[in-house]
């Protein structure tokens, strides 16, 4: 690929643009049917229907072509069936549960590498935060803790970096395992070096993507919680209805914040591999989840649920050996509090490495599969996997 194509190096073919091109053999002003279903590599379209035309051209390179009765560059062969962790079709629900752990074990470095290193940056200054409070005599948490220090800066300064890292592992954690995973579709482990500038071009629109979410969210609380102050007024009538109210919106909170995260993960998706911006992802995401939303949902509920019951269980084993440690130094308030922090920063890396890890691939496929179903991104895959096979990559 060469220096300012369009195209997007994530995937090896240009995701911001759908397969519009006219339909081989499609008559002027006629918008042609798209095929009712998808063809394996080498296998011609069914007769009357026809797949989009590429929207892939390796630069400086020709299609690969055949001679003879061989197969023709429209007519990827079976080598481009499966060129990395997932059948270049549309996926199923099998494929969503398995293809993260694929993306895992073959993308190590952006799947795994980048949540972690990020994750471990959290603990640490979580660490030193935690410990700067135990020696601050002004927050008097221990007084078993003697401090030279009188002032209270230094602690604040650490939560306010330990806010930020936070930020910055959700949104570089994300915003690298997409490429990553996109990547693994072709066959190609991308690096972390590699990566890098693929989010960066994109780094502002992924923080606001987080910082909009976060305020829906915290809007949707103050909207819940408001039916509650009614019991203020002291009436009883207006007491009740606003707890009846209230329990209601509170119960709707549960969607709405599913809905939002959701979104945000398939958004920025887009973001990255389509290098737009977060008003033109925000714009994109509705005509292409059409008709496939409610099947998007259970996938996302079924390995939401899935990853939740996995990090539960190592949680609740970290916090029997916390319990345990409390019960050997019942007197020792910084033994106490220091293996506290180690077992949380043990339990967040974890959590961190693995929910993204799993989630980020999920929400990434969703993003592939269904450009596959509207779009026929997957002849454009199969191509580009053609072209880079014909080139000896």
């Amino acid at each position: 690929m060469t220096e300012g194509n369009q195209h997007d190096p994530a995937a090896g073919v240009d995701p911001s643009q759908p397969s519009s091109q006219p339909h081989v053999g499609a008559t002027p002003g006629h918008t042609p049917t798209p095929p009712s279903a998808w063809a394996a590599p080498g296998v011609p379209p069914a007769p009357g229907t026809a797949g989009p035309a590429p929207s892939y051209q390796p630069s400086g390179t020709a299609p690969p072509g055949y001679s003879g009765g061989a197969p023709s560059p429209s007519q990827p062969t079976y080598r481009s069936w499966q060129p990395g962790i997932i059948p270049l079709r549309p996926l199923t629900f099998g494929d969503f549960l398995a293809a993260p752990f694929k993306a895992m074990r073959f993308a190590r470095a952006t799947v795994l590498g980048v949540p972690f290193l990020c994750a471990l940056a959290s603990v640490i200054l979580m660490v030193g935060t935690v410990f700067a409070m135990f020696r601050d005599p002004s927050l008097a948490m221990y007084g078993v803790i003697d401090s030279a220090s009188p002032s209270g800066v230094l602690p604040v300064v650490l939560l306010i970096l330990t806010f930020v890292s936070f930020l910055a592992a959700d949104v570089l954690s994300t915003g690298f395992i997409a490429p990553g995973v996109a990547r693994a579709v072709l066959g190609e482990r991308l690096t972390i070096a590699k990566a890098w500038p693929l989010v960066r071009r994109r780094l502002g629109s992924l923080i606001g993507l987080f910082f909009v979410a976060t305020l829906t969210m915290i809007v949707a609380v103050a909207i819940a919680i408001a039916p509650f102050f009614l019991l203020a007024t002291g009436e009883p009538g207006l007491g009740v209805t606003g707890v009846i109210v209230g329990i209601i919106l509170c119960l709707a909170l549960v969607p709405v914040f599913f809905a939002v995260t959701m979104f945000q993960g398939l958004a920025r998706a887009v973001i990255v591999l389509e290098n737009v911006s977060f008003a033109a992802a925000v714009k994109r995401i509705p005509p292409l989840i059409k008709g496939r939303l409610w099947w998007s949902v259970l996938i996302v509920f079924v390995t939401s649920l899935l990853i939740g019951l996995a990090t539960s269980v190592v949680q609740y084993a970290a916090q029997l050996v916390a319990v345990m440690g409390s019960f050997l130094a019942p007197e020792a308030a910084l033994i106490a509090g220091i293996v506290f922090a180690l077992i949380f920063g043990f339990l967040y890396v974890v959590t961190i490495v693995v929910t993204y890890a799993y989630m980020g691939s999920v929400y990434t496929l969703i993003y592939v599969d269904l450009r596959m179903r509207h779009e026929g991104f997957d002849i454009d895959l199969a191509r580009a996997a053609e072209a880079r096979a014909a080139q000896g990559r």
